[in-house]
């Protein structure tokens, strides 16, 4: 059994070897800059995969990658706040399902790149631990629509102070719930998973590797750089997302990307 087998006919042979190597870098950015990795990975996908695949293949690459961050930093975790977010997140699961059955993939590209902007340049409100349980629901609408929650997770924690290594674990937790969640609405849809494991497996374990670097490197010297690269990439990701989305919409004429 060679390689090329072990991947979808839609991707090439370079394409799969990228969004491994890709994997392993926003694995690490997740981690390591406590940044958008997972926005980072969304934007690669959004290159390579048609666009009624990107946010269940994604979720479920997320879910891989958040199960890594969760292993690794295990008693790191604060427990209290993990029970009521996953009621909400089960509530919001549910009604993200309902929307996205009826949203067409090109209005759902157009949501994700506007989703991906706001993260950038919008200001989330900061909540504390009593709103988790409506943070959950929230934030799974949010991820079913449009993929990445991540920055609003990460936002509905960011004020109650955690350690760095104890706010990555928890978020980390957070997030496998929610993709868990997501993956199984998107199985429920009817969205077929098979023909894209193999490579989101091998995407996974060297996630896993990203992950365990990052959390070694921990970086803060030069993040400040790191993030206004990272804003520059997923700004122009963000903009040929709404780009296509229009453009699969017949809204645009000229042809850019």
């Amino acid at each position: 059994m060679d390689f090329a087998s072990l991947i979808p006919e839609t991707i090439s042979v370079y394409a799969a070897v990228f969004l491994i190597i890709f994997s392993l870098i926003c694995s690490f950015i997740s981690t390591a800059l406590s940044l958008g990795g997972g926005m980072l990975m969304l934007v690669g996908l959004s290159f390579i995969v048609p666009p009624f695949v990107l946010v269940p293949v994604h979720g479920i690459i997320q879910l891989g990658s958040n199960i890594a961050r969760i292993f690794i930093s295990l008693k790191d975790l604060d427990k209290n706040i993990i029970l009521p977010f996953i009621f909400g997140t089960l509530i919001g699961s549910y009604f993200g399902a309902n929307i996205v059955e009826i949203i067409s993939p090109a209005i759902g590209q157009i949501g994700v790149g506007i989703f991906i902007f706001y993260c950038l340049f919008g200001k989330f409100p900061k909540l504390g631990k009593k709103y988790i349980f409506f943070g959950g629901i929230i934030t799974s609408v949010m991820s079913i629509l449009f993929g990445a929650s991540g920055p609003l997770v990460s936002t509905l924690i960011k004020n109650m102070n955690f350690s760095p290594i104890k706010h990555v674990a928890t978020h980390g937790s957070l997030m496998v719930f929610q993709h868990l969640f997501k993956s199984i609405a998107f199985f429920f849809l009817g969205f077929s998973f098979k023909e894209y494991l193999p490579l989101v497996f091998m995407m996974i374990l060297v996630g896993f590797l990203g992950t365990y670097i990052g959390k070694l490197v921990l970086v803060s010297r030069g993040k400040s750089y790191f993030k206004k690269v990272l804003t520059f990439i997923l700004l122009f990701g963000a903009l040929r997302l709404i780009y296509m989305g229009l453009d699969n919409l017949n809204l645009i004429e000229f042809k850019i990307f």
